[in-house]
């Protein structure tokens, strides 16, 4: 499953699956009544058998869209870049004392944790939340927090428009400051 309204900027809503075999897919999904049946089945894909809707908007016309106004090198170079940048952040953060990568980082998603010396369990994280919230209230960046593993951490994704390394690098400053500032508060940096 892949967003482009997400990653690419398509138009809300775009989403793409693909199908490693789509014949599986035309056994389970496929409806053939009388007033479906055309002249011409036997030679197009029909689409209706790959989903459960039979009526759709045509939402592809966004992605078709985005494709000839951006160009196909254009979205690569973009993608490249946000992957280039989260694989950046993941060595910075792998690198840093107390800071923790949780997960793999395979796309532009990373899923990260401060964790600072003698800090665990629900103080970690009220830890946690404490400093993604005030990320998030700085306006200067949104992370997600989410639990994983019974703990709290930040989701931070990695692929708007413009986002650059310098705000990739700027963003990473920001994490450090307000993890500093939230165990600062709580008595433990």
């Amino acid at each position: 499953m892949f967003n482009p309204h997400k990653w690419l900027g398509a138009a809300f809503d775009c989403s793409l699956y693909y199908v490693h075999d789509p014949e599986h897919l035309v056994r389970v999904m496929s409806t053939n009544p009388s007033y479906l049946q055309s002249s011409v089945d036997g030679e197009v894909k029909n689409l209706r058998d790959w989903g459960i809707p039979l009526g759709r908007r045509f939402r592809a016309l966004k992605l078709w869209c985005l494709l000839r106004a951006e160009g196909v090198e254009a979205l690569q170079a973009r993608i490249r870049r946000d992957l280039d940048n989260a694989r950046w952040l993941a060595d910075e953060v792998a690198r840093a004392p107390g800071w923790k990568i949780l997960a793999p980082v395979s796309l532009q998603t990373l899923c990260l944790r401060h964790e600072p010396a003698g800090l665990s369990g629900e103080a970690l994280d009220r830890h946690t939340l404490a400093w993604v919230e005030a990320v998030n209230r700085s306006g200067r960046a949104y992370l997600t927090p989410a639990i994983l593993d019974g703990r709290w951490m930040a989701r931070v994704s990695i692929g708007a428009l413009s986002t650059e390394r310098e705000h990739v690098a700027g963003l990473w400053r920001l994490l450090q400051e307000e993890a500093g500032r939230a165990g600062a508060a709580n008595g433990r940096l």
